[in-house]
């Protein structure tokens, strides 16, 4: 958790620093523009995410840009406009731009699909369940982000009407504290340092969100247990709630801007050393990653799906490199002779198996 925390402090001081350009703004000061990678905020998990893969390149390699966003409709916006090369995007999000526009599936493309990124509704202690915020203030986040359209998506699904009010994570939970507003919705991945930093007897719990098939479409099932926040669940007792997708983007493949070549190269260092990734010291979220998912409606990278089904020069093997290849089979256990289909049900039941191991 404390890794969590620092890393998004370092991240939130880089984009301090100075303004962010564009890849050809960049291009024209230094010669060669950095690959920009748009993220969450800084209590988000995009954000350790993206400062996990930018720690896999030497600085005599492609220089990565990791940038503070929302994984919502920001980052979309940043990356439809080419600003920045990929972008972490929430698939609620995807989903309600998609609706809106139909050709957003011929400009983007899929990297890679994602860990599911829970939703947490902290709430005050005279709330038992969802049903009890009906009429009052529930914060949602800011305007666009992740967390708000997922929040008034899932409030809308479960046909609770709540007011809704647009804080950013912080001031929400001092209002939360105070008696202010009566929840907070936090879309992120598990174990989330926010989270895990409110104080225990604070009069704060995380309510439960249980799944029925109202949320099919659009959640997965899951739960929080004591070992995530031993602050807000007592040992031996767990929380259900649901979870929404996360994806990595990119724009349709454009040779002549210089994006294809950055995530050509992007991906030839990160999918390789993907085990690495895995282990400790680095977002427990990786462990529940399948690069081989699919996004229905999307096609994937060029660079990607080369990758994928093994058609990329075999790079020199370190020690890590050569784990790495071990752990998953030849590319990811077959995924070059796997249907569509056989990928995603490999996926459910992975991250079922992932939720097994722990119970």
């Amino acid at each position: 958790m404390l890794r969590s925390v620092c890393v998004g402090l370092v991240l939130a001081a880089f984009f301090a620093s100075g303004p962010v350009h564009s890849a050809e703004t960049d291009a024209a000061r230094h010669g060669d523009a950095p690959l920009g990678l748009i993220a969450g905020s800084v209590a988000g998990s995009e954000t350790v995410l993206a400062a996990d893969m930018a720690s896999l390149f030497p600085p005599s390699d492609l220089s990565i840009l990791p940038i503070l966003g929302d994984a919502g409709a920001g980052n979309l916006a940043r990356l439809d406009a080419l600003t920045v090369d990929l972008a972490f995007v929430s698939t609620e999000v995807l989903t309600e731009a998609a609706a809106k526009d139909a050709t957003l599936h011929e400009r983007l493309e899929l990297v890679t699909r994602l860990a599911p990124q829970e939703v947490h509704v902290l709430a005050r202690a005279d709330i038992g369940r969802l049903a009890d915020l009906a009429g009052r203030e529930v914060n949602f986040g800011p305007p666009g982000s992740a967390s708000a359209i997922t929040a008034a998506a899932l409030f809308k699904a479960l046909q609770i009407d709540v007011a809704s009010s647009s804080l950013d994570f912080a001031a929400a939970i001092e209002r939360l504290k105070s008696g202010a507003i009566s929840a907070v919705v936090f879309v992120g991945g598990k174990p989330s340092p926010v989270i895990g930093a409110v104080p225990p007897n604070s009069g704060i719990h995380l309510l439960p969100v249980s799944f029925s098939e109202t949320l099919a479409a659009n959640y997965l099932p899951t739960r929080f247990a004591a070992a995530d926040y031993p602050n807000l669940i007592e040992s031996g007792s767990e929380v259900p709630t649901v979870a929404t997708g996360l994806v990595l983007l990119a724009v349709t493949s454009d040779q002549e801007s210089g994006a294809a070549a950055r995530i050509a190269r992007f991906v030839d260092t990160v999918f390789p050393r993907f085990a690495e990734l895995q282990a400790e010291g680095h977002h427990p979220k990786w462990r529940e990653v399948n690069l081989a998912a699919s996004l229905p409606g999307f096609k994937r990278n060029a660079a990607a799906a080369s990758w994928l089904l093994g058609e990329q020069d075999p790079p020199k093997k370190g020690p890590a490199m050569a784990k790495a290849d071990a752990s998953q089979g030849p590319r990811l256990a077959g995924a070059a002779s796997m249907s569509n289909e056989q990928k995603e049900s490999l996926f459910e039941r992975f991250i079922e198996w992932q939720r097994g191991t722990e119970r």
